[in-house]
């Protein structure tokens, strides 16, 4: 494993002894300690074990795990709460196959099992999430971002590893399931709440953190005549039919980050290392995060209920950077020490400030029915993605030095050193104001679902607990994307020293001085939204510009399926199969070369014509159907000794980003950058086969490798020839070699296969105060490979071959203890047009801490630390010195009060 600094591999040694430590008194802790096998068959949520008996929190978790008849790793609220983890994806990455992307200080994107974030599938009880931010790793636009989502909405998360038939198919690496709040079993009402607050040390700014939960049953009380059933004279369920539960969530902070960022020239004869450009970035985000949700429900009786179910979630975030950019000539000389020396073309210095208002909406109405000897449940859903960004503007103020040069060592590749010779890039007078942008876009998912199970007792074999379920679901999806841009043709003589405000900044932990800052409210009144003394625009390159990115896509999914549960004595099996029909329709605009071709192109029934080029709308279409067969086993060795073996299938259709038919024409020098239409779906047939050791207190010892065998996996692609499309191939004409198309491509075979690891346990035979200790860790080994590029196996963007998640921690009476570290290994972020192009995410180890004390049953107090190590995203490109990104966070320090009644 790659680790960045000594203290990360101080931290790392340390955790791997006490691993070892953990496993060397394992067999003896878990003969002592060895729980009871959770036998209740028919246990299907976490609601349904907590009744049985007053267990903590991991122990529900695990006797949810333990009796799934698929291979399932489940948390609670509860214990997510025990870590600072502050929306859903923090939470889903500490658990095993699991790994975490980082964005702007959050958890965003998680992968499973090594697989990209746009082949997992997410869930609000049972209803699938869309996307909330178009930008994911690999721009399938398909992936959920979790920081959209706050833990104080979350009842609890499951992920699935292997999906049962009944589940949508869509779950390559597999399927994350936030599961609603409710209220427990046995209970009429109840109240939780947090209030803490903090303070982010990268900018020494506040943190806010509130969130409450409440709920209550109700209704009046049906009598029933004298001798009724049971005695009571009543016959309500539970005496009050009605329920309602509901969840606030509010998350304030205003998180700074430090970026520096390079482009090497690439080019012979300039050395390795030379900068085409530099750019220090001084980030400031300002973000607010709220959820708010409830559930209405009536349940009359055992037999039947129905429901009403609402969920927002999502930010508001205020973006202020302030950037200085170096610009080389690209005439770099390789120095004796080591330092190179590259002319310099211009300094630019930029201020954005842009608003984003990121949103989740779900509405579902459903219910379940007893009918005849069987259970039929029913939902029909609506849900929307949105990322809404009113003003995203940048004014961009120039400086062009003559005879200008910069030296740079960069033998320390996070922090290199340089030295600007024949300028000063800190001089605001140096400065005039350049060029002007601003836009507004939308993008949107909405999706419409309905779906219907009906579950009924069969009598194959006897057993209690043998059942047969079938069903069919639909989701109607539709996505676009609406850009609205402004780029000035003129701006006015301003110089920057007119616009600065403050002090000079130094930045990045005190390495580099990056001036002063722009005046966000001087440029606001300067520019006065596009009608400022003189600025001026293109209005028909702005609609152009517009139009180029426009999308409009459509996929509609049907699927049916049947599935059978079967017991023979010990051993358990699932069986079934599922089929899926998929309709997809794509619209968007080709930029075409009018010169010579004569071309129009009308939208909105005008045309847009810039530049010698006329957008032409273009639209495809796909349809294909998928059949995924499934079969699981369960098998009960010992009480708490499981093991098991399945064959899943799954699918991973393709982004719509990958397939929209829109293409840039670049006729004059014979290069296409379009999607793909006719891209087929990445399909896996998966094997897994695991053991797990079921401990007491919710601990566990499980190992598992899996397989899974990838057909048409999705990469990015340059290919020669092959223009279908007659609107391009019109575009071009004759040319005398083949086209350059940049696109993307199915490659035949991939293949992810790996392990996991997975240990936790309380040492509750230790003496006295010891027997609060405990320790967990899961680590996972993905090699996941795929021909990257024509004849070149590689391993698969977005998979860290190692990833590993542990804690340490101590819960006795009313103190509770806990430190936890999580490392994500090395993994590629882009396919270059070869190796040394490719990029990079630097592996992360990252630290947190937690503290409760509980002041008396109902009230505690809690200190949360995040990011300890200040760990910072890391990208580079073909090797790990050529850094062309660094960005760090910051630690943050929380305080609080909790209540549970």
């Amino acid at each position: 494993m790659y680790l960045e600094s000594p203290q990360k591999k101080k931290l790392a040694v340390l955790i791997s002894g006490l691993m070892m430590n953990s496993v060397f008194t394992m067999a003896m802790a878990a003969d002592a300690t060895s729980s009871q096998p959770a036998t209740d068959k028919g246990v299907t949520s976490l609601t349904d074990v907590s009744v049985k008996s007053q267990r903590s929190p991991e122990a529900v978790s695990r006797a949810k795990q333990q009796v799934a008849p698929n291979l399932i790793n489940t948390v609670t609220q509860e214990e997510i709460r025990k870590l600072p983890d502050i929306n859903a994806g923090e939470a889903a990455g500490r658990l095993p196959g699991a790994s975490l992307s980082v964005d702007t200080g959050q958890g965003r994107w998680v992968n499973i099992r090594g697989l990209d974030s746009d082949l997992t599938s997410t869930t609000y009880g049972g209803i699938r999430l869309p996307p909330t931010n178009p930008v994911s790793p690999q721009n399938g636009g398909r992936a959920f971002a979790f920081d959209t989502f706050p833990t104080g909405m979350i009842g609890s998360l499951t992920i699935t590893k292997t999906n049962k038939p009944e589940q949508d198919a869509e779950a390559l690496g597999g399927t994350i399931e936030i599961t609603p709040k409710a209220i427990p079993l046995g209970r009429d009402h109840f109240v939780e709440f947090r209030a803490g607050t903090g303070r982010q040390n990268s900018r020494g700014t506040g943190v806010t953190d509130l969130a409450v939960t409440g709920g209550i049953r109700f209704g009046s009380r049906d009598q029933a005549p004298a001798g009724a059933e049971g005695g009571t004279g009543l016959t309500g369920y539970g005496d009050k039919p009605f329920s309602f539960v509901g969840s606030l969530s509010y998350y304030k902070d205003a998180l700074g980050t430090d970026d520096r960022r390079a482009s090497f020239t690439d080019k012979a004869p300039a050395p390795n290392l030379a900068w085409s450009n530099m750019t220090q970035a001084f980030y400031q985000f300002h973000r607010t995060t709220q959820g708010a949700g409830g559930e209405i429900a009536y349940q009359p009786n055992a037999d039947n209920r129905w429901y009403a179910r609402y969920l927002y979630s999502g930010y508001t975030e205020d973006v202020v950077r302030d950037r200085l950019v170096f610009k080389t000539t690209g005439a770099s000389t390789q120095n004796a020490d080591g330092s190179i020396t590259s002319g310099i073309k211009q300094f630019d210095k930029t201020l954005r400030y842009m608003r984003e208002q990121v949103s989740l909406n779900v509405f579902q109405l459903g219910g379940e029915n007893k009918v005849g000897t069987g259970k039929l449940d029913y939902n029909v859903a609506h849900t929307e993605g949105k990322d809404f960004r009113p003003y995203d503007t940048i004014p961009t103020y120039t400086s062009k030095p003559k005879n200008a040069s910069i030296t740079y060592n960069q033998a320390d590749s996070s922090f290199p050193s340089y030295t600007v010779i024949g300028a000063n890039q800190l001089d605001p007078n140096a400065y005039t104001l350049a060029s002007y942008t601003n836009n507004t876009q939308t993008f949107l998912t909405k999706e419409w679902s309905a779906g219907t199970n009906y579950a009924m007792p069969t009598h194959f074999t006897g057993a209690d607990d043998e059942e047969m379920k079938f069903g069919a679901a639909v989701r109607l999806r539709t996505n676009s994307h609406t850009f609205d841009p402004y780029t000035s043709t003129s701006v006015p003589g301003v110089n920057m020293a007119q616009a600065i405000y403050g002090s000079p900044i130094t930045y990045y932990d005190g390495h580099y001085a990056n001036g002063y800052n722009i005046s966000q409210e001087f440029s606001r009144g300067l520019f006065a939204n596009g009608t400022g003394a003189g600025f001026a625009t293109d209005p028909a390159a702005n609609r152009f510009a517009g139009g180029a990115v426009q999308q409009d896509n459509k996929e509609d999914v049907y699927a049916v399926y049947g599935q059978e549960l079967l017991t023979f004595g010990k051993l358990g099996i699932l069986a079934g199969v599922r089929i899926e029909a998929t309709h997809a329709q794509y619209n968007g605009n080709a930029s075409v070369p009018t010169s010579g071709q004569g071309f129009t192109g009308e939208r909105g029934g005008q045309t847009i014509t810039s530049n010698g080029s006329t957008l032409v709308p273009v639209s495809a279409s796909n349809s294909y159907a998928n059949v995924f067969p499934s079969l699981q086993a369960r098998y009960e060795i010992l009480p708490a000794l499981i093991g098991r073996a399945s064959f899943s299938s799954t699918i991973a259709r393709p982004g719509f980003n990958q397939t929209n038919p829109a293409a840039t024409i670049d006729a004059a020098n014979n290069v296409v950058t379009q999607g793909n239409a006719n891209l087929k779906p990445i399909t896996s047939n998966n094997l897994d086969v695991s053991l797990e050791h079921y401990l007491s207190q919710g601990g566990i010892v499980s190992v598992g490798v899996f397989d899974k065998e990838l057909s048409n996996y999705i990469v990015g692609a340059t290919r020669f020839g092959g223009i279908t499309n007659p609107v391009v191939a019109a575009a071009l004409g004759p040319q005398s070699s083949a086209t350059q198309v940049v696109t993307y491509a199915n490659i035949a075979k991939a293949r992810a296969l790996g392990f996991e690891l997975n240990y936790d346990q309380k040492y509750t035979s230790l003496p006295g105060w010891l027997s609060g200790v405990g320790t967990s860790f899961n680590y996972t080994f993905v090699d996941a490979r795929g021909e990257i590029r024509p004849g070149e196996s590689r391993q698969l963007p977005s998979t860290s071959r190692n990833t590993f998640n542990a804690a340490v921690y101590w819960e006795h009476g009313r103190v509770a203890l806990r430190a936890a570290a999580s490392y994500v290994g090395r993994n590629l972020l882009f396919v270059g047009a070869n190796s040394s192009l490719d990029q990079y995410t630097e592996s992360r180890l990252s630290a947190d801490v937690s503290a409760t004390y509980a002041i008396d049953k109902n009230f505690s107090i809690y200190f949360l630390g995040r990011n300890l190590l200040d760990t910072p995203h890391t990208i580079t490109e073909g090797s790990s010195n050529r850094v062309i990104q660094r960005e760090t966070f910051g630690k943050a320090l929380m305080v609080g009060v909790t209540g549970k009644f």
